[in-house]
């Protein structure tokens, strides 16, 4: 994809997708569907962290996301 890590959004729902994602100077958003608390996912580097994928779109505007 060639875009620099530092400019990319990584959603995981363990906290080995967040680690990788701070590793790699990306920003992790977690979702509470792989099983991991909140907490955990937080702890491990999560910027935010949603329920869901649906939950994680209604709230696009907390990522700086927008669709013109």
């Amino acid at each position: 994809m060639r875009v620099d890590p530092r400019h990319a959004m990584v959603v995981g729902d363990s906290v080995w997708d967040l680690l990788a994602a701070r590793r790699a100077g990306a920003l992790g958003i977690g979702l509470l569907s792989g099983g991991y608390g909140r907490d955990e996912l937080e702890r491990a580097g999560a910027f935010r962290v949603y329920a869901d994928p649906a939950d994680m779109l209604a709230r696009l505007d907390e990522l700086g996301v927008r669709f013109d």
